[in-house]
């Protein structure tokens, strides 16, 4: 598989833009993980072709990982995009990503030049789409979200979208080669939020291979950076990534 980080920030963070990463499966299948209000201008810097992108994952229904939508579906169409768009998420989904195109750009999806084809994964459920195997677990996060382990046959990825990993999650992220994770705070501060200490102890717990903290507060990266890279430095395979960093594993 290979990684391409659109945005590692939160939110408000101007510098880093909102968690979001363009996956390329060995088959070739490009999946979109989360698409918040920074991210469609940075997927048209680097995609340009209308075509390319085969699904997007949507982790849960806060705005910095959904709210892109709109723009990315008026991109789309604007550049002449034809094929249908697999959207995958939590029950709802389809539901959710019509009302907000519908409130952006009214009456907008009529004029679409493609479908949508949306499936639903459940908490601890496992299906296949797109030729790849999707499978989701809860967080513990103030909305409802969802975990997504993908494999596509020979790799396995993790993404966290928001909130801290619990016993399901944490199943899920076991053997993975790849888990991204959110790790808002440096300590266990808020409930329902990872951070840079638990993301590391998963690190060390869990059988897996690299791990990329992203989600962090733009205040702590702005004035805890060295402390933070430390601590990254010091757990083999653990990276702190920046908007444009692409990998392969």
């Amino acid at each position: 598989m290979e990684i391409f980080f659109l945005g590692v920030g939160e939110a408000c963070d101007t510098a880093h833009g909102n968690s979001s990463s363009l996956i390329t499966a060995s088959n070739g299948t490009r999946i979109l993980l989360d698409c918040g209000f920074s991210v469609p201008h940075q997927y048209f810097r680097t995609v340009e072709q209308p075509q390319e992108l085969d699904c997007v994952w949507i982790s849960h229904f806060h705005g910095d990982h959904y709210l892109g939508l709109p723009l990315l579906f008026l991109r789309l169409w604007q550049l002449g995009r034809t094929r249908p768009l697999c959207v995958v998420g939590q029950k709802g989904v389809e539901e959710k990503v019509r009302a907000v195109l519908d409130m952006a750009y009214p009456t907008f999806e009529k004029k679409l030049s493609f479908e949508f084809s949306f499936h639903v994964l459940h908490a601890q459920e496992t299906i296949s789409a797109a030729g790849l195997t999707w499978s989701a677990a809860l967080t513990q996060h103030s909305q409802y979200n969802l975990g997504l382990r993908l494999e596509d046959g020979g790799r396995r990825l993790y993404y966290s979208g928001d909130g801290r990993a619990g016993r399901h999650a944490r199943e899920l992220i076991q053997g993975c080669d790849f888990v991204i994770h959110e790790s808002f705070s440096l300590v266990d501060t808020y409930p329902y939020h990872g951070s840079v200490t638990t993301t590391l102890q998963l690190a060390e717990e869990l059988d897996m291979g690299r791990i990329a903290l992203v989600h962090l507060d733009h205040t702590l990266r702005r004035t805890e950076l060295p402390r933070i890279e430390e601590m990254v430095r010091a757990v083999p395979h653990a990276l702190l990534p920046v908007a444009g960093h692409r990998l392969t594993f």
